[in-house]
């Protein structure tokens, strides 16, 4: 059986964290990992029973890109529909 009570009592290792790391963050324990965990059914993460704060957002130069590349497709999509329609001169 496993003793909750002292993974979270030992969650973090005692090492430093590497000086690049924002203030405050700490490296997890080898037995702290148990404290991770995944719903099988949202794909969700969890730490100690919390839901992990994802995001699958797009930077704004992805987000350009991605505009960019629509009106493109749209436009030629038009392209073509007017040339298989013979209203444009190919």
């Amino acid at each position: 059986m496993i003793d909750w009570d002292n993974i979270r009592k030992f969650r973090y290792t005692e090492d430093a964290p590497p000086p690049e790391w924002p203030e405050g963050v700490q490296a997890i324990s080898l037995p702290g990992t148990t404290l991770l965990g995944v719903n099988p059914k949202t794909n969700k993460l969890y730490w100690d029973g919390q839901e992990l704060a994802t995001e699958k957002r797009l930077a704004n130069f992805e987000r350009g890109m991605a505009l960019i590349v629509t009106i493109a497709t749209v436009v030629l999509a038009c392209i073509e529909v007017g040339r298989a329609a013979e209203w444009i001169a190919h």
